[in-house]
């Protein structure tokens, strides 16, 4: 298997000024840990909370697409959806973020 980009750009830092002594290296890896820890921390936090019978809307293409939050889902067209990613494909036609697209994230 080949090298990825950074793996690349890491061996190409090495070949050029030689490695990161022992010390460097573990604070790096120190930092990157601490790092990822407050990543998976802050994106459990970030849970879509809306209260049933909430209107979600959006305009596209010049047409006011309008959603409603209903138990277990989400309510377009009078059709029942799981999620408002699958919505927001279906409006676009592309893969979209649900949240996003409605501006809820």
């Amino acid at each position: 298997m080949g090298l990825n980009i950074f793996e690349k750009r890491i061996k190409d830092w090495e070949q050029k000024y030689g490695s990161l002594s022992v010390q460097v290296q573990r604070k790096i890896d120190k930092l990157v840990e601490q790092y990822d820890k407050t990543q998976n921390s802050d994106k459990e936090q970030k849970v879509l909370s809306i209260t049933n019978g909430t209107k979600l809307v959006r305009e596209f293409k010049g047409k006011k697409h309008s959603v409603t939050v209903i138990p277990n889902g989400y309510e377009y067209n009078g059709n029942r959806y799981k999620s408002l990613s699958a919505i927001a494909n279906e409006i676009t036609g592309t893969h979209w973020n649900g949240k996003k697209f409605f501006g809820v994230a």
